[in-house]
């Protein structure tokens, strides 16, 4: 299996998208082949025109998985779809 790239997109000073980014950073750790990328809203015109009201937007290999919060149980889901690998305590 390949990796799979998280990204956030968000702005700075945004409550909504500290709150997600640690959210998602406690859960990566599980797994061996996930990458997080945090990126600025106003770096992408479509991102500001598709976007503006939504941030944080989190997307899992560049497809929107969810914005302003995120579910730490149906997060943990997509990413397994996503076929990122769970570690296990032995694999250390």
């Amino acid at each position: 299996m390949g990796s799979v790239q998280v990204t956030v997109i968000g702005t700075d000073e945004c409550h909504l998208c500290d709150d997600a980014t640690e959210l998602i950073e406690s859960v990566l750790p599980e797994f061996h082949n996930v990458s997080l990328e945090k990126r600025q809203l106003g770096e992408n015109p479509e991102w500001l025109e598709f976007y503006s009201d939504k941030i944080p937007v989190i997307l899992i290999d560049g497809v929107e998985h969810g914005y302003w919060r995120v579910n730490e149980k149906i997060f943990r889901g997509a990413l397994a779809q996503a076929g990122a690998l769970p570690r296990t305590s032995d694999s250390e």
